[in-house]
């Protein structure tokens, strides 16, 4: 197929299991943010090749093209690359987007403040993200800052390392992100069986098939959190105002900014929560003292 391009650029194709095929979606004149998961399964630094390609440089004379055909990077023989056999791949790779979206309102994009973005790459895992602590996300912005690449000798290795890196992601701040969304998706039947397709995501939303899984320790314990935390808003309120009319803090008053007693029930349990501010944004919890 012609589409009447010179040049270095991205193409993309769908491919349908039923028939084998492959179909021309688009080509870009760049690389995609997906690449990692091209360089992650053939071993091929895609930038640089496509700065090569971009050159000049034959594709035969690439040293990474001739190792993904099983050829000495150093020599200059020619490729045939519509019947010559490359090296069958030995690894998979699945990627996720992070982005500034609300799971529960049809993937709306969000923005606010961004405090702090934790993840620690492993072995099976790695990703970037865009914005650091003290960061944020305006309105007209891509609502993408972050990706995540899995791999393994398997789908189902690539599958398990992808759920436990989103997992593995800590994001506070005023935005919503998918991350939790993202772990129960990659466990439904069709994406472990690699049945989906390109309406699959729209049908799951539009059915609202894929619920976030809640336990209720969880809940208790962000509810004690969230007490907590709006009782020492409102006693920072009342001290500030009451400074405001020349009047200073009791030690009573000031002693609530640092410790709070929490007491919830659940289901005819009752909790009591000793909750101590160990910063700005953070608490120490202890129960059962």
């Amino acid at each position: 197929m012609s589409v009447g391009y010179r040049g270095a650029g991205t193409v993309e194709y769908l491919y349908k299991p039923e028939t084998k095929g492959f179909y021309f979606l688009e080509l870009n004149p760049r690389l995609q943010v997906e690449h990692p998961v091209t360089e992650g399964i053939t071993g091929v630094n895609v930038p640089a090749l496509q700065l090569q390609i971009g050159m000049g440089v034959p594709l035969e004379r690439v040293p990474d093209i001739r190792r993904f055909y099983g050829l000495n990077a150093a020599e200059t023989s020619k490729i045939n690359f519509l019947d010559d056999k490359y090296l069958y791949p030995t690894s998979h790779v699945i990627a996720a987007r992070v982005t500034a979206e609300n799971p529960d309102d049809a993937f709306r994009p969000t923005s606010g403040k961004i405090e702090r973005v934790r993840f620690q790459s492993s072995p099976s895992a790695w990703g970037y993200f865009s914005i650091g602590a003290n960061g944020g996300i305006h309105e007209f912005a891509d609502s993408q800052f972050g990706h995540i690449f899995a791999s393994g000798p398997t789908r189902e290795h690539a599958r398990k390392a992808l759920q436990l890196a989103l997992k593995n992601i800590s994001i506070v701040g005023e935005i919503r992100n998918p991350t939790e969304y993202l772990v129960e998706l990659a466990d439904t039947e069709e994406f472990r069986n690699n049945t989906i397709d390109t309406a699959w995501l729209d049908r799951l939303i539009a059915e609202k098939s894929v619920k976030m899984k809640f336990h209720a320790q969880d809940m208790i314990f962000y509810a004690a959190c969230l007490r907590a935390h709006l009782t020492v808003k409102a006693q920072t309120a009342k001290i500030l105002d009451g400074i405001k009319r020349g009047h200073l803090p009791l030690q009573s008053d000031l002693r609530l900014l640092q410790a709070v007693q929490v007491d919830l029930a659940h289901d005819s349990i009752k909790y009591n929560w000793q909750v101590s501010r160990t910063g700005h944004d953070s608490f120490a919890l202890t129960i059962g003292q």
